[in-house]
């Protein structure tokens, strides 16, 4: 029992280090298209939850505790996400998963997100003179701008379908549910996460602003 606990803390802790990858991918995309643009939310669940946790519980900080905030709002939002689907699988008839691996296999979907986020620190560091660790430091803080062209929106959104096609593909063995009970499920599951997300955001933003803000 001990070390079934164990290795379901390990894999949550390994499946958060791939959603905290992915909030860093995406704190480089939307720090360099926010210039007043339209810009896409990438359409995975935990994507837009963290969106959502992060602005709905948005800190008057300074740069660093920002950047800290949002990158801490994916693992949250992965985890609550992948919570909500496993507790409630069984009450639409499908499988009781084992609840680490399948956080673990979920947090694997956001990959072809996280992926760029490499790259685009390494554009945001580059000067005339080479790339410099401060120059990277300065744009992730709002202090240098990158002005990406219009292909980075559309290299996002068709990663961000392959991690939702992606997660589509993990669901149905994981849960084995399909159909009218896996379309219910997932909708439900949806506006849970919205709701819940939200609602935490809330709840955590008084006492955070009251200290930091």
């Amino acid at each position: 029992m001990l070390f079934g606990r164990k290795k379901a803390l390990g894999d949550v802790l390994k499946a958060s280090l791939l959603w905290l990858a992915l909030g860093f991918s995406l704190g480089w995309y939307y720090l360099f298209t926010y210039d007043g643009r339209f810009v896409w939310p990438m359409p995975a669940p935990e994507a837009c939850a963290g969106l959502l946790l992060y602005y709905f519980s948005k800190l008057n900080a300074r740069p660093a505790l920002q950047i800290v905030h949002w990158l801490l709002a994916f693992p949250i939002a992965g985890v609550l996400w992948v919570s909500i689907l496993a507790v409630s699988a069984p009450f639409f008839g499908g499988r009781r998963a084992e609840y680490g691996w399948t956080v673990w296999r979920f947090s694997l979907t956001a990959l072809p997100l996280a992926l760029p986020g490499p790259v685009l620190a390494f554009l945001a560091g580059r000067t005339p003179g080479g790339w410099s660790w401060r120059q990277m430091v300065s744009v992730a803080q709002g202090r240098g701008g990158v002005t990406p062209g219009a292909w980075l929106t559309y290299v996002f959104l068709g990663l961000a379908v392959a991690c939702l096609v992606w997660q589509i593909l993990r669901y149905v063995p994981i849960f084995d549910l399909r159909g009218k009970k896996a379309g219910l499920h997932l909708l439900v599951c949806l506006i849970l996460l919205a709701v819940m997300t939200c609602g935490l955001a809330t709840l955590v933003a008084v006492p955070l602003r009251m200290w930091l803000g």
